[in-house]
């Protein structure tokens, strides 16, 4: 088995599990934007974090067996190093993060599935996913810190950008009926705001200019 799937195998995996389409949709933005995301960085030298296969995994809450995980954004053992990111990984993470979306707790169903299948830096992702907190070092994300920065900028099956994927969970949590969310969401808003101008610089070019026209269903073959 090699070490993540292709994009060929994870639509296979998503469809054979019952993946509602419009979830499959929304799981290809997902890894085209983390795909481009890392592409850009790679560019520019990669990341300080360090190899994800060295990276401390933390438990913080016990539940039914099952686990998520924050990664420590610690250098790389060596200190100063910088490596790229594996695009490989955000491309099998991003597809396959949601393929349980109807079921409960998600996210533990979808990274025992990794699990099952021996994908376990996939696993690691998407136990963490929905409760993800990134870093807010632009020289020092993670394949982690992308899944989870691309999943707020998408709106189902496309790139939304930060104001109009913020204003759409505000909007769902007021017909919710939890009008106080509105303060919580713009805090956390103005700190993504500030890691993504912080990419922008180390990019040179707006996030917003990254995805124009970004191929959902060939990001890996895009020459962008």
């Amino acid at each position: 088995m090699r070490e993540h799937p292709d994009r060929k195998q994870c639509l296979e995996y998503l469809e054979s599990y019952g993946t509602p389409k419009h979830v499959i949709g929304h799981c290809k933005s997902v890894a085209a934007v983390a795909y481009m995301f890392g592409k850009a960085l790679n560019k520019v030298g990669g990341t300080r974090a360090a190899q994800f296969k060295d990276i401390r995994l933390t438990t913080f809450r016990r539940g039914a067996g099952r686990f998520y995980y924050e990664q420590d954004h610690s250098r790389d053992k060596h200190g100063q190093g910088w490596r790229i990111f594996d695009l490989d990984l955000l491309l099998a993470s991003g597809l396959l993060h949601d393929m349980a979306r109807v079921e409960d707790r998600h996210w533990d169903v979808c990274a025992d599935w990794c699990h099952e299948k021996k994908y376990y830096e996939e696993e690691q992702i998407i136990r963490a996913h929905m409760m993800y907190q990134y870093t807010n070092d632009a020289n020092h994300l993670t394949e982690a810190d992308l899944i989870s920065l691309a999943d707020r900028l998408t709106l189902e099956d496309h790139y939304a950008g930060l104001d109009e994927r913020m204003e759409y969970i505000i909007r769902k949590a007021e017909k919710n009926g939890n009008p106080d969310a509105r303060a919580a969401i713009l805090r956390k808003k103005k700190e993504t705001r500030k890691l993504l101008d912080d990419i922008e610089v180390r990019i040179g070019i707006t996030i917003d200019e990254l995805m124009t026209d970004i191929d959902y269903d060939n990001v890996e073959n895009s020459d962008k």
